[in-house]
C-alpha cells in the first residue's frame, strides 16, 4: 500500500475506531540493511500475518508502517509473532493511539 492509500484508508479506520471505542496501535518496522529480495520476502510474510482490518504500508524505502486495531499490548503480541516468523532480525517500536489522536503524532513518536 502507498502512503497515501494508507493516510485515508487510516483516516477510516480510526474513524471506525473511534465510533466502537476500539483502541488502536501503531507499528513501525524498520528493515534497514536487508537485501531488496529478503525485503521482498519479509513484506510478504508480514501481509501474511495481518487481519482483515489491519493496514500495512511501505512508508520508505526500508521502512513499513502498521496500523491495527488494538492495543499496545495486542501490538507487542503481534510483535512477538512476527519476530519468530520472519528472518533476519527486524526492529520494530510501537505506540497505541490515544483518542483522537492525529496518527501523524504517533507516527512521530515512533520515528516514521
Amino acid at each position: 500500500m502507498t502512503p497515501f492509500y494508507f493516510y485515508e484508508s487510516a483516516w477510516r479506520l480510526r474513524s471506525w475506531a473511534n465510533r466502537r471505542e476500539q483502541p488502536l496501535s501503531l507499528i513501525a518496522i524498520n528493515l534497514q540493511g536487508i537485501p531488496l529480495d529478503d525485503l521482498i520476502r519479509c513484506a510478504r510474510e508480514l501481509n501474511a500475518e495481518l487481519r482483515g482490518g489491519d493496514l500495512l504500508a511501505r512508508m520508505q524505502q526500508e521502512k513499513f508502517l502498521l496500523l491495527l486495531l488494538g492495543n499496545l499490548q495486542s501490538a507487542n503480541h503481534l510483535i512477538f509473532r512476527l519476530s519468530h516468523r520472519i528472518k533476519p532480525k527486524l526492529e520494530f517500536l510501537a505506540t497505541e493511539l490515544s483518542n483522537d489522536e492525529d496518527i501523524l503524532l504517533a507516527m512521530a513518536r515512533i520515528e516514521i
